[in-house]
């Protein structure tokens, strides 16, 4: 587990708030660990021009979010997935070798095809549920390739996601042509024995509550 020796200078003036909860700092570290130092600029950043991207199998998907997103896995009808083939395993750094022909470097999982009412027209609307990156790891472009090679399969009508707003306002998704559409209300929790947050449905037992998501959606492609 790595911990940040220095914070870079020039994100003391560009921080925004991040909540942080304590079950999801006990339960995955390394994730939270990652996350952090995507945010501080620290992860490794390699290419997605040298990835290649194809589709994947539930195991292999379930693993991986598992593994490297904080929300775990969840459902999903397509499975996506990025690798680094090994040719181009020198620029990785330290003394990560894998020993497979390529590593798995990110995956991205979407539902089935819904219909969708867009004034009078009804077009393919596909839920973007999962993104994520290996650990320690920020593949640049990574996002826009894999959602390029969707659409190219699949045609959608439009994309739509939510975004944890305890981590993000979304403002990267806006630069990459997505839509704010809504504000989701806050998710209401309990506290165990141990402190750990027991999601509720009645608001009125809330002990804590979370910051709620941004729906966003991309429909020019």
């Amino acid at each position: 587990m790595k911990y940040f020796e220095t914070i870079p200078e020039d994100f003391r003036s560009t921080e925004k708030p991040i909540n942080l909860w304590k079950d999801q700092w006990l339960k995955h570290p390394e994730i939270v660990i990652s996350r952090l130092s995507s945010v501080l600029g620290l992860n490794q950043k390699l290419p997605a021009r040298v990835c290649k991207v194809r589709r994947i199998n539930r195991h292999v998907a379930e693993d991986f979010l598992n593994q490297n997103h904080l929300q775990q896995s969840i459902g999903a009808k397509l499975k996506y997935g990025l690798y680094l083939p090994k040719t181009y395993y020198r620029l990785l750094q330290g003394t990560f070798t894998p020993e497979s022909e390529e590593l798995l470097l990110a995956v991205m999982t979407f539902s089935g095809a819904k219909k969708y009412y867009l004034g009078d027209e009804i077009v393919q609307s596909f839920e973007l549920i999962r993104f994520a990156n290996l650990n320690g790891y920020n593949v640049v472009g990574g996002f826009s390739k894999m959602i390029r090679y969707f659409i190219k399969e699949k045609t959608p009508g439009n994309i739509m996601t939510y975004i944890d707003a305890d981590w993000s306002d979304g403002e990267n998704f806006s630069k990459l042509g997505f839509d704010l559409v809504e504000k989701t209300s806050p998710l209401y929790f309990g506290l165990d024995e141990n402190l750990n947050r027991v999601k509720l449905k009645d608001k009125a037992n809330a002990e804590v509550v979370n910051s709620g998501s941004y729906k966003y959606i991309l429909s020019e492609f």
